[in-house]
């Protein structure tokens, strides 16, 4: 089996005209899972599968850039089918999962909803999943998935106080925010193009892929800040439809 990420959306901060907001399928033999949920990334998702196959959602943090299209899969899955789908699990933390309750109580008919924290693990189809906690306002939890030989992690949102070795040691694919270039003020929740990097090629990363660039900025430049930092790491950024084959 294969471990497979698609890039759903990859705008930080808002959504554009080009971009949808954070949110990727990774697919891992008969799982679908949604790994975030920014606005936009739902559309981009049906372009990928049919709703009713979906199988889980992960969500990093209770942002909107990172979670507001959710509410589509529960709409889709509690009002948009003949008879209601059963409930998919829906990992998030805490104080995500109470907002989502809080949004409407029928989510819990659409969503098998489940705290997850640092300390949790998942398994799915022969993977597994942990989580970092990220240096972010929020509980934010980046994501590493192991399957076979092949490592993917996700960053979500994060400055550079978090555990990088935890999350991204010896990744084969790192996708790691972006936010800022080096002639941004620095603020310690969100990192720079070149600190990501940095960070990549700390961890020995094998591919590092940027994203939630702010919009209207050059990609090029995020692009080349990374690079200058990175050593060996091989550089990407991220695009909507972007597919990662990861571990081949």
């Amino acid at each position: 089996m294969s471990l497979r990420v698609t890039v759903l959306g990859c705008s930080g901060i808002y959504a554009t005209a080009e971009k949808a907001c954070s949110g990727y399928l990774v697919e891992i033999g008969e799982t679908r899972l949604w790994l975030d949920a920014g606005a936009g990334s739902w559309q981009n998702l049906m372009k990928h599968l049919e709703y009713e196959s979906l199988t889980g959602i992960l969500l990093s943090h209770r942002h909107p850039d990172h979670v507001t299209d959710v509410f589509q899969a529960y709409h889709s899955r509690y009002w948009g089918h003949p008879g209601r789908l059963p409930p998919i699990p829906l990992w998030a933390p805490a104080e995500l999962i109470e907002r989502i309750y809080a949004f409407s109580s029928d989510s819990a008919d659409a969503f098998d909803l489940h705290e997850i924290e640092e300390e949790t693990a998942i398994e799915v189809d022969d993977a597994r999943i942990t989580f970092t906690r990220m240096a972010h306002p929020p509980v934010t939890l980046g994501v590493r998935i192991e399957h076979e030989n092949a490592v993917f992690a996700y960053s979500a949102d994060t400055g550079q106080g978090a555990d990088f070795d935890r999350l991204a040691r010896e990744a084969d694919c790192f996708v790691c925010e972006a936010t800022y270039q080096d002639s941004d003020p620095i603020w310690e929740g969100h990192m720079r193009a070149s600190q990501a990097g940095e960070m990549a090629a700390k961890v020995n990363a094998k591919n590092l892929v940027l994203t939630h660039i702010t919009p209207r900025r050059d990609t090029d430049r995020s692009l080349a800040e990374a690079k200058a930092t990175s050593g060996d790491v091989d550089v990407s950024v991220a695009h909507d439809g972007m597919r990662l084959e990861v571990g081949e």
